[in-house]
């Protein structure tokens, strides 16, 4: 595959908030449409959802209109989009995470939003300080989880967000069509792709950069109104990289991957979709003993959609197979010091999903639906052996089958649009969870309950909204599989959201405030053995960000984010204590951005401060199934710098990160624990100094 994709031109993109997998010159049609989106489209090919394309009754159209308001479903551009939408995000394209191709990186950009960095791969994302399970990842509406215990393999690093049409945030428990959503949710999705006439599109793209940064991607597509053919190839790869100082770090990595996308439209009303994804890769890791020695993926997607009439506006039916194949040594990557140790587990997602979407009376919108899930993990691993061959033997012997996780959810969500000034959204789920653990043959099971209401009160200019949700997750194999883990009870939060969104023609401005109580909450401990527990905890916080415009084209923006956790229980571990009015462990500190750009038609100049403060509060060796706290963590802040032109079909980026080549960590980075790698167990995984890259696209 390597051969394949180094071949192709090295070409590329800059983010200017284009739309669709075909970019600027397509329309990605569904009911948050605005005429932002609209004015995009072109007249040969289009990618939509069914139930726009087919209903011209004036009823659909006004209630469609009046959706448009709402700010959980408003089509955002990169540049804005979390200035129009209180409680979710749209971004459109594959331009929207801009320059960089780490996903848990570029999501830095978006009030709230932490990250932990690890190495070359398996980077987090954060919302509000909650990861993993508590933020779920979907994949056109379906799950693909990490094999590896320690999680060296996240849902993203098998995610390429080229790859995609459009990847949508949600805020909090808001939202119930794709699961429990403890601190909200990420889905990355693929519009069907409907071509009006005979049609053929193709671009290229490539970027390079400091410490032999690498990116490449190619996508054509070829059809007529009745179906399409598109493949997509995609390739990131770099070398160690030195954090500020010039401090070099355990880094390298390397990630392909092929997709295939078939589309049958055979009438206006029908459309029928088979996807195909397969990923490879490796990377190396500062925070742990061991190294990625291959992440393959192999995925399966099948999508069907109906549109019957204004009323019964759409049948959504999706089934997903997604496995993960991950080898894991201490010898690949790095010295093995005479002790040679592999590890290779395996997961696989198996899933379905079926939603109809109903419009009642010119004031209802109503989706119902079910899903179901099988996530059956098993392993195989070496334990210590003398020598590279005998690790590598044992690739020949069976896996074991260590986890099982069945779900069957059925859920309603709708909205209230009536012909006024405000509107009402709601919605509510149901999840039976199985859990079957092979070694001590065990089986648990939950029955978890997810709702939300929210009332959102429009005023000309502004939209304040209020919302109340509750959402139940049961634990998850990383949870589980630690030292009591299958005592674990649910874990539940009730959150109260509220806000006000202000949008002017030279002002746009938003403030959303949360407060959150859960009962239950699974925390760990990092002593002699890792355990994991359950105790109750609060939150709340916010984010605030405004925005100027003046000349038409000079934009002033800046954005505050800020979580404040507690601990609400006393834990009493073997060794180890979590007082009642404790910090909770692992919250971000007080985050900030503050960013000054001209962007006129064919030019982009960019220049950016983010910052963090200092965290004081931490409870020292606890933590989640991400990391752990072990002290305090310093102010820092980073300034980054970009441009680009576009002319025609050809667009040029060029940017410098880190400029004053910042020696700085997150405080949710993983600690270092691998003293051969000169990284102290004490010491946070420093993230990338200063760096230079150049992007170049053109579109055929």
């Amino acid at each position: 595959m390597t051969r394949i994709i180094c071949a192709l031109p090295m070409i590329f993109c800059i983010g200017y908030a284009q739309t669709s997998t075909i970019d600027s010159n397509t329309e990605a049609l569904n009911i948050q449409n605005n005429n932002e989106t609209q004015n995009t489209a072109q007249n040969n090919s289009t990618i939509h959802n069914l139930s726009q394309d087919t209903h011209n009754d004036k009823t659909t159209q006004s209630i469609q209109k009046r959706a448009s308001l709402s700010p959980v479903v408003v089509v955002s551009q990169w540049k804005k989009d979390s200035l129009n939408s209180p409680l979710s995000i749209e971004l459109y394209g594959k331009d929207t995470m801009l320059h960089n191709g780490d996903i848990a990186k570029s999501m830095l950009s978006i009030p709230g939003f932490s990250m932990t960095r690890k190495g070359g791969g398996g980077s987090e994302i954060f919302f509000r300080s909650q990861g993993a399970s508590r933020l779920p990842i979907f994949l056109n509406g379906g799950s693909l989880n990490g094999a590896c215990g320690g999680r060296m393999d996240t849902t993203i690093t098998y995610t390429f967000p080229e790859n995609y049409n459009r990847i949508s945030i949600y805020k909090g428990p808001q939202d119930v069509r794709y699961g429990a959503l403890v601190a909200g949710g990420v889905l990355f999705e693929r519009d069907i792709t409907r071509l009006k006439n005979p049609s053929f599109h193709a671009e290229a793209s490539g970027l390079y950069g400091s410490f032999n940064r690498l990116d490449i991607n190619a996508n054509a597509i070829i059809g007529n109104k009745y179906g399409s053919l598109q493949a997509i190839l995609s390739h990131y790869s770099a070398d160690d990289y030195k954090a500020g100082g010039n401090k070099s770090v355990h880094s390298a990595y390397n990630r392909e991957s092929i997709s295939l996308i078939g589309t049958i439209t055979p009438t206006e009303n029908v459309a029928i979709e088979l996807d195909i994804d397969m990923g490879r890769g490796f990377a190396s890791y500062a925070d742990r003993g061991m190294d990625a020695r291959t992440f393959d993926r192999m995925s399966y997607n099948l999508k069907y959609q109906q549109h019957f009439n204004e009323t019964f506006d759409l049948l959504d039916i999706r089934a997903w197979y997604n496995e993960i194949d991950h080898i894991m040594d201490n010898f690949s990557h790095r010295s093995a010091n005479g002790v040679y140790k592999l590890s290779n587990p395996k997961r696989t997602n198996i899933g379905g999903r079926i939603e109809s979407k109903f419009y009642i009376n010119d004031m209802f919108e109503l989706y119902v639906g079910s899903s179901y899930g099988n996530d059956s993990h098993a392993i195989r691993t070496s334990g210590y052996k003398n020598s590279e061959n005998e690790a590598n033997a044992t690739l020949n012997t069976p896996y074991k089958a260590n986890f099982l996780f069945e779900n069957v959810g059925v859920f309603t969500q709708g909205a209230h649009l009536p012909d006024s000034n405000f509107a009402i959204f709601f919605g509510a789920r149901y999840d039976y969870v199985s859990t079957l653990k092979h070694g001590t043959k065990t089986r648990l099971h939950n029955n978890l309950f997810s709702a939300f209401s929210r009332y959102e009160q429009y005023l000309g200019k502004a939209t304040m909204y209020a919302g109340l949700g509750v959402a139940q997750r049961a634990p998850d194999f990383w949870e589980r599989s630690k030292s009591g883990g299958m005592n674990l009870a649910a874990e539940t939060n009730t959150q109260i959201d509220m806000g006000i969104v202000y949008k002017d023609t030279n002002y746009n401005g938003k403030a959303s405030l949360f407060a959150s109580y859960m009962p239950n909450y699974i925390a760990l401990y990092y002593g002699t053995s890792t355990s994991v527990f359950n105790t109750n905890a609060m939150l709340f916080g916010g984010e605030i960000e405004g925005e100027y415009i003046f000349l038409d084209s000079i934009h002033l923006y800046g954005s505050l984010a800020y979580t404040y956790g507690q601990n609400l229980t006393s834990y009493y571990g073997i060794d180890s204590v979590l007082k009642a009015g404790m910090p909770l462990p692992q919250i971000a500190p007080l985050q900030g951005q503050f960013s000054l750009f001209y962007d006129s038609n064919n030019w982009l100049l960019r220049f950016d401060v983010l910052f963090n403060a200092a965290q004081y509060r931490y409870a020292l060796n606890f933590g989640n199934v991400v990391g752990k706290d072990f002290g305090e963590s310093k102010a820092f802040a980073t300034l980054n710098l970009y441009g680009g032109y576009t002319f025609k079909n050809v667009t040029l980026l060029a940017g410098i990160d880190n400029i004053t080549d910042t020696l700085y960590a997150y405080h949710l980075s993983k600690y270092g624990s691998e003293a051969s790698l000169g990284v102290e167990p004490t010491s946070r995984i420093y993230e990338p100094g200063r760096s230079i890259w150049a992007k170049l696209r053109v579109r055929l």
